[in-house]
């Protein structure tokens, strides 16, 4: 079955908001921003009250993402880091916003029972909250996003719906942009959108609250339960700010400047439509080689598996193609990587769903598929170095981390049956595979420097033809040679 496609140009001296655009015009275009009408987000604590009292059981205790127990309204959704210090209650910090909150809302916490700690009392806090500013209003643009002519400091958060009535069902994407030439990647189960607020007294002092600008408690950020949703350094705020303080594992170079026009190229399957491969080029960019004008490719997960279930760990990979070395005259390869949750560590994102694939812990996955010189005689065959998924790092597995041991719900590592076995078990199990119209074409071209280009098209036969998306290939011993990651067409 064929694909569609579908592109989305800005011209040379492009700014990077430009960028920012154009992402959420793609998105746009696949219906990928979820239209949720949030208001009513809390930003800050007017009181802690209720059960405030001494915890006899805990001397010093951290809950990280505390959710309410109970509420005088109708809110849903918020969370809250807390601590106790001599078991009284000390510090509070909002965690994840929430949303359909109205001022003065009591929300009462259990946190032994709801969060990381072993506390037995729990206490209340009054919200404060911000009705002005309704997000995710629209399904042609991002759920936030900020906009800014010659600034590193621009970013837009697509709240993307994998599946719904889950628990972790939508993955906050945010994409930001480092600079004309690259966009930076990150993932989360929850976003805090804007400045944290008041009002502020002498009773009611501001170290209970998110309230600062600098430090370890930023806004907008990521949001989520500390080194489990999010990669932080001392608290739950301190999750993948979009500011300067932003950390990335995927920063995806897009071009080669803004001096020339780019394009982002959108290839969705015909098989299965939440399937969508992206790829930017410079069409107008002189070029002897694939590589010249083609730039970041990627795919950004978007399925569901028996292997997991998004109420207990939520989808947020992404996985990058791209050729492994520039014209190889031996070895030409195309490198497979995801990131789990695109941040900094992978122990930042333990409850990503992928990271059990993620043996050493480094936030990355990589697969090379390669053609491999095999004698004299100039035969080529594939070789794979394949990623194990490893039961040492599944979700249930305990992990120290600043003195503390944080584990994913033992729910999340439930016992699957792996069907569809590959014939080479260390591949097992595979979570997902790529449709049949996007397809891999090793290919022995009897023509030296031959220049192919993204966009240009392998025909099978009358009824089998392909688009190449990008390449790795030789140009030398009068032959062109190599590997074509393509769509079907026809």
């Amino acid at each position: 079955m064929a694909i569609s496609t579908n592109t989305f140009t800005i011209n040379a001296g492009y700014a990077q908001s430009d960028m920012i655009l154009q992402l959420e015009s793609s998105f746009a275009w696949l219906g990928w921003h979820d239209k949720c009408d949030h208001t009513g987000i809390v930003t800050g604590l007017t009181a802690m009250r209720g059960q405030y009292q001494q915890d006899p059981l805990v001397n010093t205790g951290y809950y990280y993402d505390g959710e309410q127990y109970t509420s005088s309204g109708v809110g849903t959704d918020a969370s809250f880091y807390m601590t106790r210090s001599g078991g009284w209650p000390n510090y509070v910090y909002i965690g994840r916003p929430g949303y359909g909150y109205t001022n003065g809302e009591f929300l009462q916490f259990l946190p032994g029972e709801v969060t990381h700690g072993s506390g037995t009392l729990g206490w209340g806090c009054t919200v404060y909250v911000d009705n002005s500013v309704s997000y995710g209003t629209s399904t042609s643009t991002f759920y936030d996003k900020h906009l800014e002519s010659g600034s590193t400091y621009n970013y837009g958060v697509l709240r993307h719906k994998i599946q719904d009535n889950k628990k972790y069902g939508v993955t906050n994407r945010i994409f930001r942009t480092s600079s004309t030439q690259s966009i930076q990647f990150a993932a989360g189960p929850y976003f805090y959108p804007k400045q944290p607020d008041g009002p502020w007294t002498s009773t009611n002092p501001p170290y209970w609250h998110n309230n600062t600008t600098s430090g370890p408690y930023y806004y907008p950020r990521l949001a989520g339960d500390y080194y489990l949703d999010c990669q932080g350094t001392s608290t739950s705020q301190d999750v993948c700010p979009l500011d300067n303080n932003f950390t990335s594992q995927a920063d995806l170079t897009v071009a080669n400047s803004n001096s020339y026009q780019l394009d982002l190229n959108v290839y969705r399957s015909g098989i299965d439509p939440k399937f969508v491969v992206f790829s930017y080029k410079q069409p107008t960019l002189s070029s002897t080689t694939i590589e010249n004008n083609t730039f970041g490719t990627f795919i950004l997960h978007n399925f569901t598996t028996d292997l997991w279930d998004l109420d207990h760990v939520w989808l947020g990979g992404m996985t990058t193609i791209r050729p492994e070395q520039t014209n190889d005259a031996y070895n030409p390869k195309l490198e497979f990587k995801f990131c789990c949750g695109g941040q900094n560590y992978a122990w930042g994102t333990k409850r990503c769903a992928e990271s059990p694939w993620d043996r050493h812990q480094d936030g990355v996955v990589t697969e090379y598929v390669s053609m491999v010189a095999s004698g004299a005689n100039g035969n080529y065959i594939y070789d794979h170095d394949h990623r194990i998924y490893s039961r040492d790092a599944v979700y249930d597995v305990n992990q120290n981390t600043s003195g503390s041991v944080k584990s994913v719900n033992p729910a999340a590592d439930y016992q699957a049956v792996i069907k569809g076995l590959p014939i080479n078990s260390q591949i097992l199990p595979c979570p997902y595979y790529m449709p049949d119209d996007f397809v891999i074409i090793d290919f022995d071209y009897a023509t030296p420097s031959a220049n192919l280009q993204q966009g240009d098209t392998v025909t099978i036969s009358g009824s089998e033809v392909y688009t190449i998306i990008t390449g790795n290939y030789t140009q030398n011993y009068n032959r062109t040679r190599g590997l074509l990651f393509c769509a079907r067409t026809t």
